[in-house]
């Protein structure tokens, strides 16, 4: 699937289950849904270190697709596409720190 495929259904899917719970989103609710999520990634991610066991991988898998979902979100309501913006960034990066 391609990017933007995948934006659209995950912008999708966050408004269906928005319906389906009566939310009304707005950026504030997304951003601090998002940074919510981000913080189950690390506790994930920190597992090894402070509960010395290993990370699940499916739990670390949910989690990023959790980031996904939201990131898609916010970027549909600032009118980001997302596929764009990585490539233009990588071009950036790509002249700025002379790797091409």
């Amino acid at each position: 699937m391609e990017t933007k495929q995948l934006q659209k259904k995950a912008v999708g899917m966050v408004d269906t289950l928005d319906r389906k719970f009566s939310v009304e989103r707005d950026a504030q609710l997304n951003f601090t849904q998002m940074v919510e999520e981000v913080g189950e990634l690390a506790k994930e991610i920190n597992l090894p270190r402070l509960r010395s066991r290993d990370a699940d991988k499916n739990n670390l898998e949910g989690e990023f697709a959790d980031i996904f979902l939201l990131l898609s979100k916010m970027a549909e309501m600032c009118n980001v596409d997302l596929e764009t913006a990585v490539e233009n960034k990588l071009k950036a990066l790509e002249k700025r720190h002379m790797l091409v």
